[in-house]
């Protein structure tokens, strides 16, 4: 009998679960891809903007930067969280279903509570979006972490309940270690995240090329 013959299947589709496994395994690696271009135009657009301190633009009224350390908290969240769905899904693979269940749980409440703490930190900056360029960039930087954490959330609350109804197996784990793989990604966008906006706020720039400025002039 062949080994394709003797895997799992995966119920859905009826065919063996490694080729389901493969086929999503490629369509997570085209999504952070995707994922990847969009931060980094971000990080690209706050290095910019904090460089060159375009029309003195760059910082928010009083130099009233936000607190570096939610920043690191909500950074902190997400690792241990990872950390977490990671530990369980290997306790999965190796047969122990209930450890899984105890370590996902504990993951799926620990990146809610970094969500709650993110829109928190985005509801108390002591600017607002239209304060300068580091503040426009910063807030759509902390709302893509929100997007990402709610998503997480979504995600690992998925696996834990999938889990729990038998659709992933000791088996078949595949569904887990994606989620724990997207979340490392996510985890790493957070932490660069963190060093730009925790490291570079005061702009070394001295003006910028003065675009951007418009005069009226006579007929």
């Amino acid at each position: 009998m062949s080994a394709v013959a003797t895997e799992p299947l995966y119920p859905p589709t009826g065919e063996p679960a490694s080729v389901n496994a493969r086929r999503n395994r490629l369509g997570l690696w085209m999504c952070i891809a995707s994922d990847i271009t969009g931060s980094v135009a971000l990080w690209i657009s706050y290095l910019y903007l904090w460089s060159l301190n375009v029309n003195n633009g760059w910082a928010p009224p009083k130099n009233s930067f936000a607190p570096a350390w939610p920043f690191w908290a909500i950074f902190g969240g997400a690792l241990v969280s990872t950390v977490l769905i990671w530990a369980a899904y290997k306790r999965l693979a190796a047969g122990h279903r209930g450890a899984f269940l105890g370590l996902a749980t504990l993951g799926s409440l620990l990146i809610l509570a970094t969500f709650v703490a993110d829109i928190v930190q985005l509801s108390t900056f002591p600017f607002g979006p239209g304060d300068g360029a580091y503040a426009s960039v910063t807030f759509w930087m902390v709302l893509v972490v929100a997007f990402h954490l709610s998503l997480l959330s979504f995600l690992t609350l998925g696996i834990t309940l999938r889990t729990r109804a038998g659709r992933i197996t000791p088996e078949n784990p595949s569904h887990a270690r994606f989620v724990a793989m997207y979340m490392t990604w996510v985890t790493v966008s957070i932490l660069i995240g963190a060093i730009l906006t925790t490291a570079l706020t005061t702009s070394s720039g001295t003006g910028g090329p003065a675009f951007g400025t418009f005069t009226s002039q006579g007929s």
